[in-house]
């Protein structure tokens, strides 16, 4: 099996600091009172939205639209851009300095695809549903958490993307 982009760079580097990007989706059932979220197989705890880093060539929108296909089966296309975050991370689960430039996208289903399509792929996402926002679900990791308020306040009320520094 070939490795990712990651795995490749991390190589080459160690645990020196590197900066990636991702780029995550936020797909909403039809009356936008629950929206698609994973649960993750690197987490116990929470949930996460479909996405993950970008491979080298990727647009965000590209990663997005791939990361959608390969973690729950269904074809998306992009609407949006919902807001731009940044998390520092002095040591990740590996034990690796990361920081990580995420870029969030409202989606929606293809012309002529549809919902019933959603399987998660077993590994990286152990299973997918539409959770219901009210009461907010919890989330695998606080940024993830502070994203879907953004989310559900700011984007719900205006078209314009939210920007979040780390700590904000």
């Amino acid at each position: 099996m070939e490795k990712n982009y990651i795995a490749r760079m991390r190589e080459k580097v160690g645990h020196e600091g590197m900066i990636f990007n991702s780029a995550f989706g936020v797909l909403w059932n039809e009356d936008r009172t629950a929206i698609l979220l994973e649960k993750r197989g690197d987490s116990a705890k929470g949930y996460g939205f479909p996405g993950g880093f970008l491979e080298y060539g990727d647009s965000p929108m590209q990663a997005v639209v791939r990361e959608f296909k390969e973690e729950t089966n269904l074809d998306v296309e992009v609407v949006r851009l919902l807001g731009i975050a940044t998390h520092v991370n002095p040591h990740n689960s590996w034990g690796d300095a990361q920081e990580t430039v995420s870029m969030g996208f409202e989606v929606r289903l293809r012309p002529g695809s549809d919902a019933s399509a959603l399987v998660a792929d077993g590994d990286e996402t152990l299973s997918v549903a539409f959770v219901p926002v009210n009461p907010r679900p919890e989330m695998f990791v606080p940024a993830a958490q502070d994203t879907l308020e953004r989310i559900l306040t700011e984007n719900e009320q205006s078209d314009r993307p939210w920007l979040r520094e780390p700590g904000q």
